[in-house]
């Protein structure tokens, strides 16, 4: 997804008319046997939870990013999910200035749903002002609810409706 850079109309509108998830779709089909629908960048929730606290010492700082991981069903911190015809794949992804791709380094798989069997629920996170959306995925028969964050932006939404509808095919 490439964000507009410039304030100029012109610009920033062909900048946003061009924008799509296919880097991320693009990044994660080698590691995926079957065709993927969307792929989106998601987080964890409480980065900025763990800071605070780290200015409280390496024990406080610990504790609060164990509080996230565990919210996050031990999710790393940046993470791709591709929505495939019948799952959801979350790969763990290392995100840095050096890739080019803007997907980051696509690691190893860190989760596997059925999509027909998750829930999903999202609405603005109030604490970063509505920027981003606090996602939360259920997967009732495995007992497992992860909570995680995206940032607001159209194709976000998009996704997460195709997320949310287990018979969407994008």
């Amino acid at each position: 997804m490439k964000l507009p850079t410039s304030v100029i109309p012109g610009r920033a509108k062909a900048a946003e008319d061009s924008a799509t998830l296919d880097i991320y779709k693009d990044a994660v089909q080698p590691h995926v046997d079957e065709p993927v629908i969307a792929a989106c960048l998601f987080s964890r929730q409480g980065l900025m939870s763990e800071k605070f606290a780290g200015k409280f010492g390496a024990l406080a700082y610990a504790g609060a990013k164990k509080r996230s991981q565990m919210r996050a069903g031990g999710l790393p911190q940046h993470f791709i999910l591709a929505v495939t015809g019948k799952r959801v794949y979350a790969y763990e992804t290392k995100i840095g200035m050096r890739n080019a791709t803007g997907a980051g380094d696509v690691r190893d798989e860190v989760a596997r749903w059925d999509r027909d069997a998750l829930r999903v629920s999202y609405a603005p996170e109030k604490s970063t002002g509505g920027l981003t959306l606090k996602v939360t995925i259920e997967s009732p028969g495995e007992d497992e609810a992860v909570q995680c964050s995206v940032g607001k932006h159209p194709l976000s939404e998009e996704f997460l409706r195709l997320l949310s509808d287990p018979t969407a095919k994008a």
